[in-house]
Order: structure tokens, then C-alpha cells, then sequence
């Protein structure tokens, strides 16, 4: 199951911190907060990660920004 870890203002944003987290082993996805926005690069974003792994994507975005 995934568990949401941040916020992205839009997909550019949120394509930038999942290549951050998956950089360092950690699987990662982003998901527009409206599903049906599905592709539209202005609107926001989360970035989720695996529930095991919240700890460790946390460490990295904490690093990372």
C-alpha cells in the first residue's frame, strides 16, 4: 500500500522528487490530487511512497530540501 509523503505544486515538482527518492532505492509514484487531472502538468500533486519505506523517503526529501 502507498502512503502519501508530500506535496508537489505540479508534475514537473513532483517528477523532480520522485527521481530524488528513487535515486536512493526507494520506489515512489505521483498521483494529481484529482484523479480525473490525470496528465495535466498545473495542478497538484502527491508524492507517494511503499507504507515500509515512509521513514527512509522522509530522511531523503529532508536532505535532499
Amino acid at each position: 500500500m502507498w502512503t502519501h509523503l508530500r506535496l508537489a505544486a505540479d508534475l514537473i515538482i513532483a517528477e523532480a522528487w520522485k527521481e530524488v527518492i528513487e535515486d536512493q532505492g526507494v520506489p515512489c509514484q505521483v498521483w494529481p490530487l484529482d484523479l480525473g487531472l490525470r496528465g495535466v502538468v498545473f495542478t497538484t500533486y502527491q508524492v507517494v511512497v511503499p507504507n515500509d519505506r515512509v521513514h527512509v523517503a522522509g530522511l531523503i526529501v529532508q536532505h535532499a530540501g
